[in-house]
């Protein structure tokens, strides 16, 4: 029986978005901001988000080794995920509040 989604098209799909989120979040960040006098906001905003991309395969293999590790069903796997998510999500949550306060000085 084969699988309904290949473990391998997914890797491929996932460090193309790595490797592409930034590069494209730059060239819409340098579109967006040409018009402006102050383009230099929006490259960055762009870049940063066109980060995710290398953030998501990084959560992608951690979830990878975590579950090959310990089981998909154990419940240290679901403590462990929990936590890291949870954290990176607190630390994500600071970095873009700080961030977005200095880009609007930037701009401002």
């Amino acid at each position: 029986m084969k699988e309904l989604v290949d473990p391998n098209a997914v890797e491929r799909v996932m460090l193309f978005t790595a490797v592409a989120g930034p590069l494209v979040g730059l060239i819409i960040g340098a579109l967006v901001g040409a018009h402006e006098k102050c383009a230099a906001r929006r490259v960055i905003a762009g870049v940063l988000l066109g980060g995710i991309g290398p953030l998501v395969y990084w959560m992608w293999r951690l979830y990878g080794v975590v579950t090959n590790a310990l089981g998909l069903d154990s419940v240290a796997n679901l403590v462990i995920e929990l936590v890291v998510f949870a954290v990176l999500g607190a630390i994500l949550g600071i970095a873009v509040l700080k961030t977005s306060e200095q880009l609007r000085r930037l701009g401002g």
